[in-house]
Formats: structure tokens, C-alpha cells, sequence
């Protein structure tokens, strides 16, 4: 299969966050240039690199969890949202299609509303339940691969509930 069909299979999180990786690698690369051709910093050239490294190896992982869909996706509508003092996550409450309660540990910075349906994105197998809230939600960070809105609850309808 070719590299644009199989771009076009990813989901819209996905191509996102490659993107976004693979330009922040370009920019920081690029940016380095600049300033070691006006300061003659080769350290901070080396760096830029390194990040650009950093960010192209990154990508291959996006890349390879899309093209093999080593990803689980969670779908809710969001019933709450709690921050626990002193914490940098927040644990988000769902209610899923079947009414069950789901509560995932985000970042911060995920702007969600109450009432609204989301769909999140999480690497294969990688989500922990040690138990700890503090350590599931560090041991978490890298299994999220991020999150949208959705229209409607449920995107792939069931053939067999039509009537």
C-alpha cells in the first residue's frame, strides 16, 4: 500500500501529532542554522539535531502505530472532570455507549467541556492500572496519543441494529 493511501486511513488525531512532531523537529533544526550562522554556535547547531533526530524518531513510532492501528480508541461523553491538589493531570469521567462509567487520567491541558462527546486515542496495551493514581498518571503520558470532539457518540454504527 502506498504511503498517501495509508496517510489517508490514519485517524485526523494521529496525522496531527506526526505532523506537529515533524515540524517541531524542522523548526528547531532550522532555527539552529540560523543562529549558528549568525553567532558561529556550533553547539547550539549540534542540539537542533538532535531535537530534529529526536522528533524524526518519534514520527516513525506515530507512524508505525497508525499504519499497524496499535491503538485503542475510548469514546464518551464526558460526565466530569476533577483535578486532584498538587497534581499536573486531571482525571476525566465518561459515560461510555453501554453506560459505563470510564475515568481516564489526562494532562492539563485538555480543554474538554462536561456533557460533551469525545473520542481519545491511546497506544495499544500501554495503559497502566497500577493503582496509583499519581503513578498511572505518569506511567500514562506516553501511552496518550491525543483526543477530538465527535459529532455523534458512535462513528462505526452496528449493520445489525438497523431496522
Amino acid at each position: 500500500m502506498s504511503m498517501m493511501k495509508q496517510w489517508t486511513l490514519f485517524p485526523t488525531v494521529l496525522q496531527r501529532k506526526f505532523l506537529l512532531t515533524l515540524l517541531a523537529g524542522i523548526a528547531s533544526a532550522g532555527i539552529s542554522v540560523i543562529i549558528c550562522v549568525a553567532t558561529k554556535d556550533h553547539i547550539l547547531l549540534a542540539l537542533g539535531i538532535v531535537v530534529l533526530c529526536a522528533c524524526l524518531i518519534s514520527c516513525r513510532g506515530i507512524w508505525a502505530t497508525a499504519t499497524h492501528k496499535n491503538y485503542e480508541v475510548v469514546e464518551g461523553i464526558c460526565a466530569g472532570i476533577s483535578t486532584p491538589m498538587l497534581r499536573r493531570y486531571r482525571k476525566v469521567h465518561l459515560i461510555d455507549s453501554h453506560g459505563i462509567e470510564i475515568t481516564l487520567l489526562l494532562s492539563k491541558s485538555a480543554l474538554l467541556k462536561i456533557g460533551e462527546p469525545y473520542r481519545f486515542y491511546f497506544q495499544k496495551g500501554s495503559r497502566p492500572v497500577v493503582g496509583n493514581d499519581y503513578l498511572d498518571a505518569a506511567l500514562s503520558t506516553n501511552s496518550f496519543l491525543g483526543y477530538e470532539a465527535i459529532s455523534e457518540p458512535e462513528e462505526h454504527p452496528d449493520p445489525s441494529s438497523e431496522s
